[in-house]
């Protein structure tokens, strides 16, 4: 009998763990251009503008600072969904220069929205007074939430590994 034992626990985990994969398995899995991001995009959207609004009421603009904000804002996205360039059947046919060449083109018109964004912050900074500068530092001092902590921990674990 108890030879058998550790051959039930085995099966017993084994059978559970199909159990628990099969749905995974039995699921169609889309690999469409979205499939891994859902909504993000509008996800992402609803979060500048909750940022946009608590700021804006953090900073209490005045009437002539406004045409700056809103050429901030609207520098600031929302950021165009992601599309690919060509069909892939296409951008399959390019040599790789050509591909290379498409490349360099999107990371250029990413960096001209880029540009013009830092425009309209460098605009809008100036036109604050010392306390809204302060506020708007402090809005944007920490990392941002995407990076769930990492920093912090890398930070925590720097000082625990410095002498003392």
């Amino acid at each position: 009998m108890t030879r058998y034992r550790p051959l039930f626990s085995a099966m017993l985990l084994a059978s559970s763990l199909a159990g628990f994969a099969a749905p995974a398995a039995a699921a169609p899995y889309d690999c469409g251009p979205n499939a891994q991001r859902g909504d993000f995009f509008e996800h992402r959207g609803e979060q500048m503008e909750a940022h946009h609004r608590k700021l804006l009421a953090a900073l209490k603009l005045s009437p002539d600072q406004d045409a700056a904000w809103k050429k901030l804002v609207a520098s600031e996205g929302p950021m165009p969904m992601e599309r690919p360039a060509m069909a892939p059947q296409d951008w399959a046919r390019l040599t790789t220069p050509e591909r290379s060449d498409k490349m360099l083109e999107r990371m250029k018109e990413h960096l001209a929205r880029r540009v013009d964004h830092g425009v309209a912050l460098k605009e809008f900074y100036s036109l604050l007074r010392p306390e809204q500068k302060q506020t708007f530092d402090d809005f944007h001092a920490a990392p941002a939430p995407r990076m769930h902590g990492k920093h912090d921990r890398r930070q925590s674990d720097l000082r625990r590994a410095a002498p003392r």
